[in-house]
């Protein structure tokens, strides 16, 4: 089932599902600062119950079928970020992304070696 991030989980609950947000006020300079600014404003906006996540994922979900394209039993990335870095590759590419554009692009700049933080304290 893929996680929904709600406004009854914690701060430190919603950072579990991050990879490059600790919940530092800023970037630590071995992160990528763009990824972590995506996660960081996720992590805020729904903490805010500020709609734009939502809008992005209903967007997204509607227009491609973003939970069959990439669930979120393949990596423990919320369908929320998922759809927030969507909406950033759309911004800042020079047509809109389909969904294959959007599938490499994700696995090969946001998910390439990393984990979440979720998924390493598994590990432990």
């Amino acid at each position: 089932m893929p996680i929904i991030a709600t406004t009854t989980m914690t701060r430190e609950e919603l950072i579990l599902d991050c990879r490059y947000y600790n919940g530092e006020e800023y970037p630590p300079e071995a992160v990528d600062s763009l990824m972590w600014g995506y996660e960081e404003a996720w992590v805020r906006m729904v903490l805010e119950n500020n709609p734009t996540p939502q809008k992005c994922l209903d967007y997204y979900t509607k227009e491609f079928d973003l939970p069959s394209i990439l669930p979120f039993e393949e990596d423990g990335t919320p369908l929320g970020i998922k759809a927030i870095l969507w909406n950033r590759l759309d911004h800042w590419s020079y047509y809109p992304a389909n969904a294959d554009d959007f599938k490499n692009w994700y696995l090969n700049n946001y998910v390439a070696n990393t984990k979440t933080h979720r998924q390493l304290l598994r590990k432990r």
